[in-house]
């Protein structure tokens, strides 16, 4: 094999390692992730309740469980570990996106089409991707078994699908949205595999450890945690950890506080948050009820349940956004394809990029970031990507009998 078919056929992996590398003295600088995460999993083993040991570890006990390894290393060697799991969860979570695309729209791709959407994919998600890594955040860790159960859905393995999303919400509770859509999509047993995974995940320290006092790790998570952020959610737009008007919370409840901060609606904060919440879930809602229902619009449906992810939880931060890579990579796909939708797909593709990456950055200062993330632009920009889903769901038939719907054939 000759220097030019060596770059051709592995020209990208080349560039992705040298990356790699360089990147990780950055990577290592900023270690407050992986300095909370060893905590915790310091906690479970010493068998302390997490709420005094480490009252900033919010994250459920089966994370803290999974942390145990890196409490027993020195600093450089969870670094590197830590920063190896996520440049192989990168790549992992690409793959599976990509599969999910390819089973949104089948049919032949050829090689440069594949590298098109890869390019496309990577230029729209860039942004939250590298907000992973600067954060040390564990996102990247919990994707993968998401877009994996979703890719085990479309292909009839529900107890396994069912199960790995078990997983990412025993790991990260928001994913227990994908229950209910279990539920909704009659996917019963993927719902009762889910049921079990989960409970024995969530449990899983306890099966091993007796937290100080003698309660349950996931119970004692349920009453301080997650029932806290819930009540405190809806409580005050101002105050608490989960504080509605901090301008890096990118969620429903960070959008509406700051919308109704100082103006005659602030005294009904919850009242309007929950309008708003419940809009939007009937929103997603109907879409999913008026889904055409066949395996090839499941990775669209589940790329809806991932922004209603980040829309309904009460802290959403700017490295949660890496979820958008599924949908950002199957309507990239979709748009590649379909030609009666280029014109509104590429419209609100662009407009998302605009949004949500564009305004925020490096490249145009913390000053215009700012003025974005008070607006609400990150937020916009996810939400830009549901009418685009909502065409892609739409029942197919009735689509094909407007004469809506014409695939393009792949490029010779």
């Amino acid at each position: 094999m000759n220097r030019a078919e060596l770059v051709r056929r592995h020209g990208l992996w080349l560039v992705f390692v040298v990356a790699a590398i360089v990147y990780f003295h950055r990577f290592a600088q900023h270690g407050q992730g992986m300095a909370l995460y060893p905590l915790g999993g310091d906690c479970v083993l010493r068998q302390q309740a997490l709420k005094i040991c480490a009252p900033m570890f919010t994250y459920p006990p089966a994370f803290a469980f999974t942390m145990i390894p890196f409490a027993l290393v020195s600093d450089f060697v969870w670094n590197l570990g830590w920063y190896l799991i996520t440049l192989a969860a990168t790549i992992l979570s690409y793959r599976l996106a990509e599969a999910l695309a390819r089973q949104l729209v089948p049919g032949p791709w050829l090689e440069r089409d594949l590298i098109r959407l890869r390019l496309i994919s990577l230029v729209l998600s860039l942004k939250f991707i590298l907000s992973v890594y600067e954060n040390q955040a564990y996102d990247l860790f919990v994707l993968p078994p998401i877009l994996y159960g979703l890719l085990c859905l479309t292909r009839g393995r529900d107890l396994a699908g069912g199960a790995s999303l078990a997983v990412a919400a025993a790991l990260k509770a928001t994913p227990l949205l994908f229950l209910p859509y279990l539920l909704l999509r009659r996917r019963f047993a993927a719902a009762l595999g889910f049921t079990v995974i989960f409970l024995a995940a969530s449990f899983l320290p306890d099966l091993f450890f007796t937290q100080a006092g003698g309660s349950s790790y996931f119970a004692a998570w349920l009453r301080n945690i997650a029932a806290g952020a819930l009540d405190e959610g809806a409580a005050n737009a101002n105050t608490g950890f989960f504080a509605g008007t901090n301008i890096l919370n990118h969620s429903i409840h960070g959008a509406v506080a700051r919308l109704v901060d100082g103006t005659f609606l602030q005294a009904d904060f919850p009242l309007v948050l929950r309008a708003v919440q419940l809009l939007f879930v009937a929103v997603v809602g109907l879409l999913l009820l008026r889904s055409a229902r066949r395996p090839d619009t499941i990775p669209a449906e589940g790329a809806l349940v991932l922004i209603a992810m980040l829309m309904l939880s009460p802290m959403t931060s700017r490295s949660h956004y890496v979820s958008l890579l599924l949908p950002y990579t199957l309507l990239s796909a979709y748009w590649l394809r379909d030609r009666r939708t280029k014109g509104v797909g590429l419209a609100l593709l662009a407009l998302s990029f605009l949004l949500a990456t564009a305004t925020s950055n490096d490249l145009v200062g913390s000053r215009v970031t700012t003025w974005a993330y008070r607006n609400n632009l990150i937020e916009l920009g996810a939400l830009i990507l549901i009418p685009y889903l909502a065409i892609v769901i739409w029942p197919r038939k009735e689509r094909a009998a407007a004469g809506e719907l014409r695939e393009t054939a792949p490029s010779a």
